[in-house]
């Protein structure tokens, strides 16, 4: 199954421990089941609306 997520990283690397965290828990799949093909950048004005919102907030409070 192929598709797309987009992640808010500092790091290529941190983009895809979050890959296998939100995966892992929302299908429980191990990492051995996970193939991640390829990690890029994406400019900001490309992104999704729920990506870009995301990016204003200086932060979250939880009721």
């Amino acid at each position: 199954m192929r598709f797309k997520l987009y992640i808010r990283a500092l790091k290529p690397r941190d983009a895809v421990e979050r890959v296998y965290e939100l995966i892992g828990s929302r299908h429980k799949a191990r990492r051995f089941q996970i193939k991640i093909a390829e990690v890029e950048e994406v400019p900001g004005d490309s992104a999704p609306d729920e990506v870009k919102a995301f990016s204003y907030i200086d932060r979250v409070v939880v009721y």
